[in-house]
C-alpha cells in the first residue's frame, strides 16, 4: 500500500506550505504544461492537488481554481477549495483544462481511477487533462521511496504510473491520450541551494554532503556555466474529454499490464529546457 495522502500531508502541513512558497527550481515542470495551455487558448483552469506558486509563476491571464484534499487554515489567502478524490463540490463541465502535477501517487489504484474519472466530469466537452507524474521503476521513484522515504517521519511509498495507465485514462472517459517521458531539469544556484530547498520541499533533515551524494547518484547533477541542474524525470499525460459523455465504471483488476506502451528509452525521451530564475 502507498503512503496515503492523509499520512503524507495531513500529519505535516509544512509540505503543503512548500507548494505555496518558492518553487522556482521546478519551473520547467509547469512551463511545459503551460505551453500546452497557451496553444489550447484555455481560460478556466483547475489545479488539483494544489501547486500554488508554480502555477502563479506563469498563469497570469487564466482563471485558476485551486483545490486539494487537505487545506491548512494557514493557507486561507490562496482560496484553496477542499474536495475529495471525486472532486465533490467542483463545478461540472466548467473547466477548459485540469492540471495535476505529481499529485496522485499517494492514491490507491481505485482512488486514482476515481480521481481521473472525476476530472473528466469537471471538464467541458473537448477539455484537456494535463498531468505529470512519477513512473514506476524510474530514478524519481527510487529517490522518493529510497532516500526521501528513509529520512521523513511519514516514510514514502508511492503508487506510481504503471504501463497500463493510458488504458485506465481511456476507461475513465478520455480520448486522444498521449504519454511520454520528460526529463525536467530543476535549476539551482549551487549545492547549498539544492540542500536548503530540498530539505523544505521534501520535509527532511539530512546533512548536505549526504543529500548531494544521493541526488547526484540517483538523479544526476549537471554543472552549467552559472548554475546546477538536477534531472527530474516525469511522465507527461495529455488527454481530451469525450464530447459525448458515457457511463464510467471502475475497471476490474488485471493480472497483466497493457504491453502496448514500451518503456521509455533514449529515443522516446525529451528534455525540457532548463530555466535559471
Amino acid at each position: 500500500m502507498p503512503t496515503t495522502y492523509q499520512e503524507r500531508f495531513g500529519k505535516n502541513d509544512d509540505l503543503i506550505h512548500a507548494y505555496a512558497n518558492d518553487n522556482s527550481p521546478r519551473a520547467s515542470e509547469i512551463q511545459y504544461l503551460y505551453d500546452t495551455i497557451k496553444r489550447l487558448k484555455a481560460r478556466r483552469v483547475l489545479n488539483v492537488p494544489f501547486e500554488g506558486s508554480l502555477i502563479k509563476s506563469v498563469a497570469t491571464n487564466e482563471q485558476v481554481t485551486f483545490a486539494d484534499f487537505i487545506v491548512p487554515a494557514t493557507l486561507h489567502r490562496w482560496n484553496i477549495f477542499k474536495t475529495d478524490f471525486s472532486l465533490t463540490g467542483i463545478p461540472r463541465t466548467y473547466f477548459d483544462v485540469v492540471i495535476s502535477i505529481a499529485g496522485i501517487h499517494h492514491l490507491t489504484d481505485q482512488d486514482q481511477f476515481q480521481f481521473i474519472a472525476a476530472t473528466q466530469q469537471v471538464l467541458k466537452a473537448g477539455g484537456r487533462l494535463l498531468m505529470v507524474e512519477v513512473t514506476v521503476d524510474s530514478p524519481t521513484s527510487r529517490f522518493l521511496d529510497g532516500f526521501v522515504g528513509r529520512h521523513t517521519p511519514t516514510g514514502h511509498v508511492g503508487n506510481y504510473l504503471k504501463d497500463d495507465f493510458v488504458q485506465q485514462v481511456e476507461l475513465a472517459g478520455y480520448q486522444k491520450i498521449r504519454r511520454e517521458t520528460i526529463i525536467h531539469e530543476w535549476v539551482f544556484r549551487n549545492k547549498e541551494h539544492i540542500h536548503t530547498w530540498m530539505t523544505k520541499f521534501f520535509g527532511f533533515s539530512v546533512p548536505k554532503n549526504d543529500l548531494i551524494t544521493q541526488v547526484d547518484g540517483i538523479l544526476g547533477i549537471n554543472e552549467r556555466e552559472d548554475f546546477l541542474t538536477v534531472n527530474w524525470p516525469l511522465d507527461f499525460v495529455s488527454a481530451q474529454a469525450e464530447r459525448t459523455p458515457r457511463k464510467i465504471s471502475s475497471p476490474h483488476r488485471r493480472d497483466k499490464t497493457d504491453q502496448s506502451r514500451p518503456r521509455a528509452n533514449s529515443s522516446a525521451r525529451r528534455k525540457a529546457p532548463a530555466s535559471c530564475r
